[in-house]
């Protein structure tokens, strides 16, 4: 199993399996931003871009997009820039773009120069969605969104959950039980093979191709859970730890 701890959240399998219940209408597009300001001595900080945000963050609006659409992209282009003044080896913001069967898009843009954001929108042809929080976790962090109709606007809120706990839960039922997790390797795959087109297309300045591909399994209802949260430990109860945080 990946832990891909969003796949165990309330809020995100709600949004998730409405998706592709035909809920919103045809889904066309998918527009996200996630960033925040880390210090260049932190280990993310010098590693190069597997170390960077595309992989670290890109992962998160990339899996969401993955399964609100059901689909896999089929061509990636990628823009990075570099902040000056900062000491960072890799582009420190990245948009992509991602192209997906049927003539749906999506856009996402990460960054570890910039002040924190995070959320997203889904346009379907009945309606859209604007998720923040969407990716974090935390005591206090529950996932939220608002959906826009012709009839009007409704928010959807979820209480904080234990998201690593949900996670592994769920791996230990699985084990106990014999079954195959839906996060299997196989959907970790399917994200890697776009975090290396990002790489191949910052490199290039091309649009980068990619294979068909389908997905065996999907996030299911009932993958929510809800344990509470526990309790965070501060940044001086831990050893040897440089703060992400610039």
């Amino acid at each position: 199993m990946i832990a891909y701890r969003l796949h165990h959240e309330p809020g995100t399998v709600e949004m998730i399996t409405r998706a592709r219940g035909n809920e919103f209408g045809e889904l066309r597009s998918f527009v996200s931003t996630f960033t925040q300001d880390v210090a260049e001595a932190n280990s993310r900080g010098h590693n190069g871009y597997w170390g960077g945000p595309v992989p670290d963050m890109g992962t998160y609006p990339l899996n969401a997009v993955r399964n609100l659409f059901g689909l896999e992209p089929v061509s990636v282009h990628a823009v990075g820039t570099k902040t000056p003044g900062r000491g960072f080896n890799f582009h420190d913001t990245v948009a992509v773009t991602l192209r997906f069967p049927g003539e749906r898009v999506a856009q996402f843009t990460v960054s570890y120069a910039t002040a924190p954001s995070e959320g997203f929108d889904l346009v379907g042809t009945k309606a859209s969605i604007h998720a923040s929080p969407c990716f974090m976790f935390g005591a206090t962090t529950g996932i939220a969104y608002v959906e826009n109709t012709s009839e009007g606007s409704k928010e959807h809120s979820f209480d904080p959950v234990e998201q690593f706990g949900n996670e592994t839960q769920y791996f230990s039922d699985r084990i106990l039980n014999d079954r195959h997790p839906e996060a299997d390797g196989e959907e970790g795959l399917l994200d890697m093979r776009v975090l290396a087109a990002v790489e191949r297309s910052l490199e290039t300045g091309e649009t980068v191709t990619l294979d068909p591909a389908q997905r065996s399994r999907h996030v299911q209802p009932d993958q929510a859970l809800k344990l509470k949260p526990a309790k965070e430990p501060g940044e001086d109860e831990l050893i040897s730890v440089i703060p992400q945080s610039a």
